[in-house]
């Protein structure tokens, strides 16, 4: 009989917010699939779980797909977690997913923790419709063109960035998007969050002398809702 492939949301910060059933299955399971070996390994420490872990990025992932389908056929469960929150959101994932689908693996889902609506519900913006976009590309000329294709959608828009790319992307988003309410988080559920809102005039200088650590979540509001 096969096994169960499980994608399960962790934690985006405070370990304390995994769930039971979390817990549960990364103890159920036989082996865990992570990006990152260490993380994972915080984690299941956190737990009193071992497992073995088999580490997938965007580079290996299809490759190493084959192997973990090939394991879940021979009976063994596994646990799908990504670095922090909801498994295949901007994160790996995506082909062992779809691979089990293809196999006729079952696959199911353990809910739970995720950047991306956490953020939407501490932002203050009017949130019924969005567009989720990520990760914008790392290079500016790049970033510009995606965000002037952007600049006519009609609902809010919400990226992901890194600490070393976000002033270069503040600034964009204000040159490319015009003057909109924009809503900032960083360090969600740690000791550090914090939730800024402001307009995309003055986002940038908010965050010039600060000191940027963690990954940044940036909501930027449709163009009719002006400050």
């Amino acid at each position: 009989m096969d096994g169960i492939l499980y994608v399960v949301s962790t934690p985006i910060g405070n370990l304390k917010d995994i769930s039971e059933r979390a817990v549960s299955t990364l103890k159920l399971v036989d082996f865990v699939v992570a990006e990152d070996r260490e993380r994972a390994r915080k984690l299941l420490n956190s737990i009193g779980v071992k497992k073995s872990i088999v580490t997938i990025n965007s580079y290996t992932e299809k490759k190493k797909a084959k192997v973990i389908v090939k394991k879940i056929k021979n009976g063994a469960s596994c646990a799908l977690i990504s670095g922090a929150g909801t498994p295949c959101i901007s994160d790996p994932g995506f082909f062992v997913v779809s691979s089990c689908h293809d196999e006729r693996i079952e696959v199911k889902v353990v809910p739970g923790p995720s950047a991306l609506t956490a953020a939407i519900a501490v932002s203050g913006i009017p949130m019924d419709r969005f567009l989720f976009w990520g990760f914008l590309p790392q290079r500016k000329s790049k970033k510009r063109k995606i965000l002037k294709e952007l600049a006519g959608f009609p609902y809010p828009i919400i990226f992901f960035e890194s600490p070393r790319r976000l002033l270069e992307t503040l600034r964009l988003i204000h040159e490319m998007l015009g003057l909109r309410r924009i809503a900032i988080m960083r360090e969600m559920t740690k000791i550090h969050e914090e939730v800024i809102r402001t307009n995309t005039e003055k986002a940038p200088e908010l965050f010039e002398t600060k000191n940027l650590l963690g990954e940044f979540t940036i909501i930027v509001d449709r163009a009719e809702r002006r400050e």
